[in-house]
């Protein structure tokens, strides 16, 4: 009886040896981003409620919202920010991060959209954060027709100190009256 005692917790003890020997030294270490420090656009209203959003003047209408695209209410919306977010360390000093609008784009910027600050074509990562905004104020009424869309077409461009992730690098924003 008391070899019981004494062979389980032993044989125990020798299986748990065993079993957490298999696993990584640091399993975290796995979860920790060793590449290289790039800017990638996100849709941060993505997943949101539907009620939330249509109050917000986002459009809930199925196929409107993607990771890389969004439509807003010209009237309702106001103002509307694209999320850049830096991924890698953050830097002690400030992030400055070009952008252009495409040609392509059919919105024109000074009579549907116009950039906070005016004709700026850079977003800057505050020391020590992850996360800035593209912010553009919508012209109300710009579009006369209910149901008429425009597009602003933004790319992150890679002339600076961060690169731009290339499977993130562009964001359609859709002006719809």
């Amino acid at each position: 009886m008391l070899k019981k005692y004494i062979i389980y917790p032993v044989a125990l003890l020798v299986l748990g040896t065993i079993f957490t020997g298999c696993f990584p030294e640091k399993s975290e270490t796995a979860l920790i981003y060793n590449g290289p420090v790039v800017a990638e656009i996100k849709n941060f209203t993505l997943g949101q409620q539907a009620s939330v959003l249509t109050a917000k003047g986002v459009s809930t209408t199925a196929g409107t919202q993607t990771d890389s695209t969004r439509t807003v209410m010209l009237n309702t919306r106001g103002t509307d920010s694209v999320l850049v977010q830096l991924v890698g360390p953050q830097s002690s000093a400030p992030i400055d991060v070009n952008f252009s609008v495409r040609s392509t784009s059919t919105a024109v910027e000074g009579t549907n959209y116009a950039f906070v600050p005016a004709g700026l074509r850079k977003v800057t990562f505050a020391p020590n954060t992850s996360l800035a905004y593209i912010r553009l104020n919508l012209v109300a009424n710009s579009l006369t027709t209910v149901g008429d869309q425009r597009t602003v077409i933004i790319d992150l461009l890679s002339d600076g100190q961060v690169k731009p992730n290339p499977n993130f690098n562009k964001f359609i924003v859709t002006l719809r009256r």
